[in-house]
């Protein structure tokens, strides 16, 4: 009987062992496919700065440049409606008297 038993521990042996080196070969699998996937997430890292770098940053300041260029503009013309309001004010002033006081109002404060 004790070579039953012999044959039985030596394959109890070998089981384990190949049991652990499965394991073995499914650790050394998990930290090759960790190791990959970092790497893979480290070029798409890199990628999408570059990304930004050459198609967006430029984008960006274009629509600044647009943006500043925009309100300058708008300033020019708020401005020029002030000089003109200025400008025109006596008058305005004056056509607002005259409409309101009808034919009493004598422009040149004749009555």
């Amino acid at each position: 009987m004790k070579p039953e038993i012999d044959q039985i521990i030596s394959c109890d042996e070998a089981a384990r062992a190949t049991v652990n080196n499965a394991k073995k070969e499914a650790d050394d699998l998990v930290a090759k496919a960790k190791q990959d996937a970092d790497i893979l997430q480290s070029g798409l890292e890199s990628r999408l700065d570059e990304v930004r770098k050459s198609e967006i940053a430029p984008i960006l300041e274009e629509s600044q440049i647009q943006a500043r260029e925009t309100v300058a503009q708008t300033e020019r013309y708020i401005q020029g409606l002030k000089n003109r309001v200025a400008l025109r004010k006596p008058q305005i002033i004056e056509d607002f008297i005259s409409e309101a006081l009808g034919e009493a109002w004598s422009p040149k404060g004749e009555l």
